[in-house]
């Protein structure tokens, strides 16, 4: 196998301890003890799973403008943020929680949106400032809501792309780490990945700024 690229997002540390070759006991490593003295686990990527809760709304103001189908994504400085989704009246909206309300979570954790999330997220986060950014906000409900991982990197937020150089994984490139960016980052990420797979090195973008060895 000459490289393995680890794109698995939220479950990239896990994926890295896996492809970590069974060590082969030999004259040095014949007891327990010895061979655990010598095992070898995977590089600490410094990702883990945060999980993101996304509401579904539906607005229908009888005199307030709302956002048309046509609207681009909008942050409002707070960190929430909502687009359209859908039908004209229909968005999507969400927000990170805290920090001290920002766990990293098992690879395994059920998602779910829970009744907590719903409160101290949407109607204490979200709602304020949907109706603070479009008035007419204020009629907005929650038809539906769904929670996913964000493969949050712990350093500063941004991507790791390009090769561990560590043993031993020294075959193993990565794409992880986005931290929520990773749609919109995808195609040059993976245009730089083919590019170190096939040539070696980056021929276009220099991506080396999110090398993991920053």
């Amino acid at each position: 196998l000459h490289s393995v690229v680890n794109a698995a997002g939220a479950w990239a540390q896990e994926t890295a301890a896996r492809l970590v070759p069974p060590s082969t006991p030999n004259a040095s490593t014949a007891n327990a003890s010895t061979a655990k003295q010598h095992a070898v686990s995977a590089p600490e990527l410094g990702v883990r799973p945060r999980k993101r809760c996304v509401f579904s709304i539906h607005c229908d103001h009888p005199a307030l403008p709302m956002p048309p189908p046509s609207a681009p994504l909008t942050v409002d400085p707070s960190g929430v943020y909502f687009r359209p989704e859908g039908p004209p009246g229909h968005y999507i909206s969400g927000v990170s929680p805290p920090p001290e309300h920002d766990p990293d979570a098992a690879p395994d954790a059920p998602l779910d949106v829970s009744e907590g999330d719903h409160e101290h997220l949407f109607m204490e986060r979200i709602w304020p400032a949907l109706c603070h950014r479009v008035p007419a906000f204020e009629r907005v409900r929650v038809s539906g809501a769904w929670a996913g991982f964000y493969d949050h990197h712990a350093m500063d937020e941004n991507a790791l792309i390009g090769p561990v150089a560590l043993p031993p994984l020294e075959n193993m490139l990565l794409a992880t780490g986005f931290s929520g960016h990773g749609l919109q980052h995808a195609p040059a990420a993976g245009r730089g990945v083919a590019e170190l797979l096939v040539h070696g090195r980056y021929t276009s973008l220099d991506l080396s700024p999110f090398s993991f060895d920053r």
